[in-house]
């Protein structure tokens, strides 16, 4: 085969298998307040999120069905910041069961270690917050956000009437692997020693 039919057959193959990336957001179908004896039917408007009179958490619930078969990449989960009273530190959690099964959730404990924070006080109030989660995997996502401090804030309920519904926004990839880096220097390495071995042959 000619040097320059390798290079063309070389391009189109590492090319073709580039991935076709894309971007979903999905919308939480499902959420509660967790601690003090709360429960996920109590205060449908907020989900707590504070220590100042005893440790509440809130959880969100994600139906991951719709991405099978493609690479997830980096997920970002963003809540909507209604209410504060004094600043501080929110910490996103992962769950590792994430069945979600009504009967338990109330008691639910199987979240994770904190994999981003973000600061919340009055100066990001009626706004979104974002904490990146990185890629995940599964048919089934449950974020929890835990204050790392002594403040107290709400976050936004699904089943509120203002439709500021917490959500994922999800970058992934289908159809092979996007080239790294190291492959096209390996092959711009390839295309220069064609190019230096056919001038010498002329």
């Amino acid at each position: 085969m000619k040097p320059n039919k390798i290079v063309a057959a070389l391009c189109f193959g590492l090319f073709a298998a580039a991935a076709q990336a894309g971007i979903v957001t999905i919308t939480a179908s499902k959420d509660a307040t967790i601690g003090g004896g709360s429960n996920q039917y109590w205060n449908t408007e907020y989900r707590w999120v504070g220590n100042q009179s005893g440790g509440y958490f809130s959880i969100f619930g994600f139906d991951l069905s719709s991405l099978a078969g493609l690479n997830v990449t980096s997920v970002d989960f963003s809540a909507y910041h209604n209410y504060s009273d004094g600043g501080s530190t929110i910490g996103a959690r992962i769950g590792s069961d994430n069945s979600w099964n009504p009967a338990t959730v109330v008691n639910y404990s199987a979240l994770g270690s904190v994999v981003d924070t973000e600061f919340a006080s009055s100066l990001n109030l009626n706004q979104y917050q974002t904490w990146n989660l990185g890629a995940i995997s599964g048919t089934a996502l449950t974020v929890g956000l835990v204050d790392l401090g002594n403040g107290w804030n709400d976050y936004q309920a699904i089943r509120s009437s203002n439709q500021q519904e917490a959500f994922l926004t999800v970058t992934y990839t289908e159809g092979g692997s996007v080239p790294e880096p190291g492959s096209l220097a390996l092959l711009g390495l390839g295309l220069a020693g064609l190019v230096s071995f056919r001038r010498r042959k002329a």
